[in-house]
């Protein structure tokens, strides 16, 4: 497949900045994880043993660019971050997926290969495994939430920030979960050396000024001021990171809630509807055990009315269509 046809689902952020501008706050990272220890009741990992390969997942690195990082090195690391989303899921993820250095943003591309695949770029480079972890959850997300339902090249989605931000929590949460599982039972030993740099990169992230939500100022009143800018422009990252820090405590108490991606995205109207209809029917998609987890988030960002609205309206078509049946007899 030639490069001009592998249309971009969505642009990301180049992380290149991280060696050369991140080396001190990991570093100061690192001393305040190693004073307020690792919390590892909201880091579980997997209750137990999970292979994603053996599910029938295949993740292939395609040669090139990556900075003398070796391809096997690269896989195990793909595949760790697989791990710890898909033994949340109700079902495999049996497409192949593609992934290939850039050296532009990282992306998962609309248009799939001629057996199906998914490509997926990645602009993580050497032995930086933390960016392949923080990258690839990221991409993986946008995968498992079903990214391309009803869309495809070109397509406005107007409540892909939310996606965005959904997807900035998936790698936030591999980064700690998966720190927590090598440092437990690495597939090599060499790994559980790295699990330090994971916590340490998480850390860093979750503690940066811009995630965190202003003082005094609700969420509901948050959004009401950026909503639109962001229907617009979904790619505003330190927006979508306030939200992923506020999304990342409900995974972390239940980490079968990342079980409700699979019926995200399903309604035909997504892509244009306003977001308390974004997430109505994300609710409305989800299966009885999700939707509380769904109805709270719908209650963070204060559109719970959206919930009782469709209620009442359902109610009035029930009404409406029981009067008839019962004016026909």
């Amino acid at each position: 497949m030639t490069e001009n046809r592998m249309m971009q689902r969505r642009k990301g952020t180049p992380r290149s900045w991280v060696p050369r501008y991140l080396r001190l706050p990991l570093i100061v990272a690192s001393i305040a994880w190693s004073l307020t220890g690792f919390n590892e009741a909201s880091a579980t990992p997997p209750k137990q043993h999970f292979d994603s390969k053996k599910t029938g997942l295949r993740v292939t690195v395609r040669d090139g660019g990556w900075g003398g990082a070796k391809l096997e090195s690269i896989e195990t690391v793909l595949y760790s971050v697989a791990d710890e989303l898909l033994s949340r899921l109700p079902k495999n993820l049996a497409v192949p997926v593609i992934v290939a250095h850039t050296n532009s943003n990282p992306v998962a591309l609309y248009e799939r290969g001629p057996q199906g695949e998914y490509w997926v770029h990645l602009h993580a480079s050497g032995e930086d495994w933390h960016l392949y972890a923080y990258e690839f959850a990221h991409e993986l997300c946008h995968i498992l939430s079903n990214y391309d339902e009803n869309v495809g090249p070109g397509s406005t989605r107007y409540n892909q920030w939310f996606e965005e931000a959904l997807c900035e929590t998936a790698s936030l949460f591999v980064l700690k979960s998966l720190a927590k599982t090598w440092e437990i039972s690495p597939p090599e030993p060499k790994w559980s050396y790295e699990a330090k740099k994971l916590q340490r990169f998480f850390v860093h992230l979750i503690s940066e000024g811009h995630r965190q939500l202003p003082t005094g100022t609700p969420l509901a009143n948050w959004l009401q001021d950026r909503e639109e800018q962001l229907r617009i422009e979904p790619y505003q990252r330190t927006e979508n990171e306030v939200v992923a820090n506020l999304l990342l405590p409900l995974f972390e108490e239940n980490p079968q809630n990342w079980e409700a991606l699979s019926y995200l995205n399903l309604d035909p109207s997504d892509a244009q509807a306003r977001l308390g209809d974004y997430l109505h029917h994300w609710y409305e998609n989800a299966p009885v055990h999700h939707k509380q987890f769904v109805a709270g988030i719908l209650s963070m960002f204060g559109l719970e009315d959206a919930l009782t609205t469709a209620s009442s309206v359902v109610a009035d078509r029930t009404t409406i269509a029981l009067t008839s049946n019962f004016g026909q007899r």
